[in-house]
């Protein structure tokens, strides 16, 4: 309920100030638009801390609901990591995937899997500019791979990263922000499509995220 209510002014703020900044554009007033184009990054991580609020508490009281479609993962790789590069253009993500590769399950669920990881692995690795997408295919396994070469996790925490509100302690990672919810809700999807999610990674080198999911093989 709390997180409801939270969305429902935020939309509101966000919706007032895109009108405005379109009037701004209108007459020229450019600084006015510089200003306004400001607040919308901040209002987009307000959205997303609340929808991971809410996905908590979903999972919590056991209501994360799923489609059942056909999910080209291939294509939907493809179509986040556009995104991502188009918003970090300072990175460079580099895709090596099959053509096809099919299975049943939530396509925007599974989105919000890899959109968690790859733009982890950009976060997570200032200094290291490029961040690796890898995706390999069996007769029964499709199994994707989001490797950055940035800060790492020591491996005592590699574990519990996956814990609800759980932060790896770790003071050169001090200053980026997070809650500690999103590889939580990432384990609880993967994890509700049949699938599977481990990492390894070594401080100073960078980590790899795996995941395993079923393949539906079509003809």
């Amino acid at each position: 309920m709390a997180s409801h209510e939270l969305r429902n002014p935020l939309t509101t703020l966000k919706m007032q100030i895109q009108l405005a900044r379109k009037r701004q554009e209108k007459q020229s007033h450019y600084e006015v638009v510089t200003a306004l184009s400001t607040l919308e990054g901040p209002i987009k991580q307000l959205e997303r801390l609340i929808g991971e609020l809410l996905d908590v508490s979903k999972i919590q009281a056991g209501k994360l609901e799923y489609r059942q479609e056909r999910v080209d993962l291939n294509e939907l790789l493809r179509e986040i990591t556009d995104t991502l590069q188009h918003s970090n253009p300072d990175h460079s993500i580099v895709v090596r995937a099959p053509a096809r590769a099919y299975m049943i399950g939530d396509r925007d669920r599974l989105g919000q899997v890899f959109t968690n990881l790859i733009s982890n692995a950009i976060k997570y690795s200032p200094q290291a500019k490029t961040v690796e997408v890898e995706m390999d295919t069996t007769e029964d396994v499709i199994t994707v791979r989001v490797r950055d070469h940035g800060l790492g996790i020591p491996r005592e925490q590699c574990e519990k990263i996956f814990e609800r509100f759980y932060r790896v302690a770790n003071p050169r990672q001090k200053g980026i922000a997070g809650l500690g919810m999103g590889l939580y809700i990432v384990a609880r999807i993967v994890k509700d499509h049949e699938g599977t999610i481990t990492v390894e990674s070594e401080v100073g080198k960078g980590s790899t995220f795996t995941v395993t999911l079923p393949n539906m093989r079509c003809a």
